[in-house]
């Protein structure tokens, strides 16, 4: 049997989301450049497990990470339109389900949106003045799995 496509319409809360993470796009942007200008052309790119520095590049190579993951941000922000192509551990089928796995996926890309802005400082600013730490990259990413396993309990839950 075929799990049903839920059609999901605009919402004052799905609009809200979208203008909140199209203006911190923007500034999270405007901070990346801000950042390449006054960086030096060889920052930190990668941290042991202790958070110390151990390769180098150009300040460029940050644009890559950067890039990726403003996309993810967008595609899992687009992803709440789609409810049915969320990939959770949980099954999803009631619409109380549906709305909790949507506003995941949109809180979700608002984070991943701030794991951007991390990524840069760490590297941009953080490297730039010599004390480069991985430890705000590892509390987003920390965030971001409590967020995932708080849903996942209240989509369990929401039957």
């Amino acid at each position: 049997m075929k799990p049903e496509k839920i059609k999901v319409n605009r919402t004052l809360e799905g609009n809200i989301f979208e203008i909140v993470f199209l203006v911190l796009l923007i500034a999270v942007w405007v901070f990346i450049i801000l950042a390449l200008k006054k960086a030096p052309d060889v920052v930190p790119t990668h941290f042991d497990a202790v958070g110390h520095a151990t390769s180098y590049d150009s300040k460029y190579s940050i644009l890559f990470v950067t890039i990726f993951t403003s996309i993810g941000g967008i595609i899992m922000l687009g992803s709440a339109y789609y409810p049915h192509t969320i990939n959770i551990p949980v099954k999803v089928k009631t619409p109380r389900q549906y709305l909790l796995a949507i506003r995941m996926m949109r809180v979700l890309s608002l984070v991943l949106l701030a794991l951007t802005a991390v990524i840069a400082y760490t590297s941009l600013v953080a490297g730039a003045h010599g004390k480069p730490s991985a430890m705000p990259i590892l509390a987003t990413v920390g965030v971001m799995f409590a967020i995932i396993i708080v849903f996942c309990v209240l989509i369990f839950k929401a039957k």
